[in-house]
């Protein structure tokens, strides 16, 4: 399945898709960290309204995860300057955020397959 489909589809039906129907195994793994962060790029864009089953408002609280405060001034960085210097220092913020989130994404396809395993 691609996860730009899981953006605007149902997610219970999405979660389904998700879980293997021999064993009822999560297929987290199933997704790159490309393909993830690519539906991501998509709802920060406005190319959809939902990732993962979360419209944009939750995902912005994500943003305000718990970054050290050096970490958190280097996305900040990156996003306010145009100076090559400054996009390299800033990566190490930026990786991190990238980890959290895709960290948080992998949680919600993991908890949608959970819920779908107990009401089947």
């Amino acid at each position: 399945m691609n996860p730009h489909s899981i953006a605007k589809a149902n997610w219970a039906n999405v979660a389904r898709e998700i879980y293997d129907s021999r064993n009822l195994s999560p297929i987290v793994q199933a997704y790159s960290d490309d393909q993830i962060l690519g539906a991501l790029f998509d709802l920060f864009a406005g190319r959809t309204q939902f990732a993962f089953g979360e419209a944009i408002d939750w995902w912005a609280e994500t943003l305000q995860c718990d970054l050290a405060p050096e970490t958190a001034s280097g996305v900040a960085l990156v996003a306010l300057s145009k100076w090559p210097f400054d996009q390299r220092a800033g990566t190490a913020g930026v990786k991190a955020l990238q980890d959290e989130l895709l960290k948080r994404a992998r949680m919600l396809i993991d908890r949608s397959a959970r819920a779908v395993e107990e009401v089947t």
